[in-house]
């Protein structure tokens, strides 16, 4: 096993109080495996794949469980230890390639520094390997030189994957690979991804709100709501036969073009206060079956159907 995520809790410090981002989720990740987070805005899902690499902001924290990685616990791992192993073993593509790459800085000496810093080499051996990258992720090596403004958007993100690769990784986290990319360009991205996870036998966990993406890259599908996972199944179980009723409502609310001419369903309500969760399920304001005991008694994720879990009290009845 590469990764294992067990009753993961990431909470912040906030002047309202202690906001439960992550709230206990669990998960685990083979070698070679890709799976992807879904939810809506603020449901965990970055914060999950920030606190797997050590990255939280000054006033988040792991309060409690486990993430091992490699037979090691990188929620107590620290200082040396822990930079060696970001970038080399773990590496992450940012959410918005503008912001993430430094704009007076060629692209090129971006993406040779993690490769100087973990691999000790000449600097020559480091940019012949960013011009193999480049080649792999579709840029002309030329343009090694040049700096991200230089780039468009769908190129800078191309050189962010070629940073994420630099130093041969084995699990990469995608937190919105696609984010503001035409629908073309988003086509090309993920189809770069799908390949370079088989070519290089990559694990992944990648991030979005859409759900299309997700089934396009990814053989695990893990649905959050409210700092918790819902639902957890191979990526055709979940669309093929949905169990939860906020799973249920994500499904619906994409058009299906195929299909009659219509708006599509949307969710009533708004994602709850994560520093005043609501009592029992966190879902229980929103749903359309909400029974009193969901008001008061928080579902376990279940195994429902053969390697299919669902966190619902009425899950059986719904299918």
């Amino acid at each position: 096993m590469l990764l294992e995520v067990e009753d993961l809790k990431t909470y912040f410090k906030t002047q309202e109080g202690t906001l439960k981002a992550v709230d206990g989720i669990s998960f685990k990740l083979d070698k070679g495996q890709a799976m992807g987070l879904a939810g809506e805005s603020g449901c965990g899902k970055t914060t999950a794949a920030l606190s797997i690499m050590k990255l939280l902001p000054a006033n988040g924290f792991i309060a409690g469980g486990s993430i091992n990685f490699m037979g090691q616990d990188m929620a107590k791992v620290t200082g040396d230890r822990l930079r060696s192993i970001r970038w080399r073993d773990i590496s992450i593509i940012f959410q918005g390639a503008m912001n993430a790459l430094n704009p007076v800085k060629r692209v090129g000496d971006q993406i040779t520094e993690p490769i100087l810093l973990h691999e000790k080499v000449e600097e020559a051996v480091a940019m012949k390997r960013v011009k193999e990258l480049f080649e792999l992720v579709g840029i002309n090596p030329n343009r090694v030189r040049e700096y991200p403004h230089e780039f468009s958007g769908g190129m800078r993100q191309r050189v962010m994957i070629a940073m994420a690769l630099a130093c041969r990784p084995k699990l990469v986290l995608c937190d919105e690979p696609t984010t503001a990319l035409d629908v073309m360009i988003q086509a090309q991205i993920l189809q770069l991804l799908k390949n370079l996870q088989q070519e290089l036998d990559l694990a992944m966990i990648i991030i979005s709100h859409d759900l299309s993406v997700l089934a396009e890259t990814c053989d695990q599908l893990a649905i959050m709501y409210a700092g918790k996972i819902v639902e957890r199944s191979t990526a055709i179980g979940v669309f093929s036969n949905p169990q939860h009723p906020y799973t249920k409502g994500l499904i619906a609310a994409f058009p299906n073009i195929k299909g009659e001419r219509k708006m599509p369903a949307s969710i009533a309500g708004n994602p709850p206060n994560l520093i005043h969760a609501p009592p029992g399920c966190r879902f229980n304001p929103r749903c359309y079956a909400a029974q009193d005991i969901c008001k008061v008694e928080e579902p376990p994720l279940i195994e429902v159907l053969p390697g299919h879990f669902a966190a619902c009290h009425f899950v059986k009845g719904m299918r």
